[in-house]
């Protein structure tokens, strides 16, 4: 790396930051470079921030050395030069006041999240529009998007590329099959393996029956790993992840510090105070319940309904994605059962931890979910619960569309400036059957796809180059 006091020699005149700024850019490089979870990098973008924290306090930095110097470091981490946009797009960008009055602010809205009433987080909401301004709804990091060129597979060559991508990961799918965990993984890899052989296999079925076995073997070994793992309160656990991933490394070692986790077999098996156990407890309990229904398992779908119970007993958190999940699960329970509880759980955790969030923009308000994959995941929470609400339930069903129309042309508008900036085929399929009319949405399916199918059988060979329950889902572009 190129040190400061070498840069203040060699500098241009490119006109600089001061030190608040200069610190406010080093934050969202450090955050970034932990996502990539690049050991190297992270000690890079915290040894610049040593330096440039020395050069301030001995006034020995120009302004124009510290630009070059964040220029660079903001470069690798994938930052446009000068901050603050990633590929053209705006990044958040707090103010002095914004920094100091935002953790206070997002106390409060814990604590109105844990009241219930949406009324007092709708209170606490406004507040933070007001404080962020036109920041709200803008977020604090993006992902390079991708434009596909069209392509498509019939019913049974999309059969095929999956089973092939399947076999390309031959030794991690050989060992799922025997119902053994892979090291260092979290169990949302499961959840989503087992959606993905329940959409697949009707195709199987069809076009390539000898594999049928392979594929049901695979399901259950799935299954097994995660009601062998799911905690008698219906919790699915987190792996302890300290020496192997930096960014959930480092979020561990701060709440076992503080007593906060109870490790057990190298999980952890208590619930995060902070309400991140429904991410996988969420996605878990609905391939379980799918699972279920496809293979008519009573077991599996009952471990997923000890899922949804759980999640009926959590209360709305602040990170509104979190909240998502939940509402997701529930809206799967009320379609598996008709249990009238869990669809009032799923509306009571959208007009309390979803609906108040949102922001002007169509995105939820805060930097980080306002992020696109957050915002998806949000989506797909409403729209999983538009999917299963009762036609007769008129004024819930025009209360989701108030959200959810917004929230929809944010994404669709993200796509057309930058191409497709996560993979989200199931949830934009999801959406698009809400609302068969959108061809805006029909077309983001179609070269969503297109892309997927590219990802995972270009470079001369076909591999898993997508999570599997995404690639399954270009085959329910083959359904009726």
């Amino acid at each position: 790396m190129i040190l400061v006091f070498i840069l203040i020699l060699l500098a241009t005149v490119v006109p600089g930051p001061d030190r608040a700024e200069a610190e406010a850019r080093l934050e969202v490089a450090l955050q970034l470079a932990r996502e990539k979870n690049d050991e190297a990098l992270v000690k890079e973008v915290r040894k610049l921030g040593r330096e440039l924290e020395r050069a301030f306090q001995e006034q020995e930095v120009r302004s124009d050395g510290v630009e070059t110097a964040l220029r660079a470091i903001e470069a690798k981490v994938g930052i446009d030069p000068g901050g603050w946009s990633m590929a053209g797009q705006p990044l958040f960008h707090p103010t002095a006041a914004m920094r100091s009055e935002l953790p206070a602010l997002r106390d409060l809205l814990s604590e109105a999240m844990e009241s219930g009433e949406p009324a007092r987080v709708r209170e606490v909401t406004a507040q933070i529009l007001a404080l962020l301004g036109d920041q709200a709804g803008v977020p604090d990091g993006r992902r390079a998007g991708r434009k596909a060129e069209p392509v498509s597979r019939n019913e049974a060559e999309a059969t095929k590329l999956f089973l092939d991508a399947l076999a390309s990961e031959e030794a991690s799918i050989r060992r799922i099959r025997e119902g053994k965990p892979l090291p260092g993984q979290m169990l949302r890899l499961y959840a989503s393996v087992l959606s993905a052989t329940v959409t697949v296999r009707p195709f199987v079925e069809r076009h390539q029956p000898a594999s049928l076995a392979d594929l049901d073997r695979l399901t259950r070994g799935a299954a097994e790993i995660l009601t062998g793992l799911q905690q008698p309160s219906g919790l699915f656990p987190f792996p302890d992840l300290r020496g192997e991933n930096i960014r959930f490394g480092e979020m561990i070692e701060k709440q076992s510090a503080a007593g906060g986790i109870e490790v057990r077999d190298g999980w952890i098996v208590s619930a995060d105070s902070d309400g991140g156990s429904q991410f996988d407890t969420g996605l878990c309990g609905v391939a379980l319940l799918e699972a279920g229904a496809c293979h008519k398992c009573e077991d599996w779908k009952l471990a997923g309904l000890r899922a949804a119970d759980w999640a009926l007993t959590q209360p709305c958190c602040a990170n509104f994605n979190y909240n998502a999940f939940s509402v997701s699960l529930l809206a799967r329970a009320f379609a598996a059962t008709g249990e009238e509880k869990y669809l009032d759980g799923a509306l009571r955790k959208f007009r309390v931890g979803l609906a108040p969030g949102q922001s002007p923009n169509g995105r939820w308000l805060d930097p980080h979910n306002a992020r696109t994959v957050y915002h998806l995941i949000i989506l797909r929470g409403l729209g999983e619960l538009a999917t299963v609400l009762p036609a007769d339930q008129v004024a819930e069903r025009e209360e989701l569309k108030r959200v959810m129309g917004p929230a929809i042309r944010a994404l669709l508008d993200e796509f057309d400036a930058m191409g497709h900036t996560v993979e989200a085929l199931p949830e934009l399929q999801i959406l698009a059957a809400l609302d068969p009319g959108d061809e805006r949405l029909r077309q983001a399916v179609r070269e969503m796809a297109s892309g997927l199918i590219a990802k995972c059988s270009g470079g001369g060979g076909v591999r898993m180059g997508a999570q599997p329950h995404q690639l399954a889902a270009v085959l329910k572009l083959q359904s009726p």
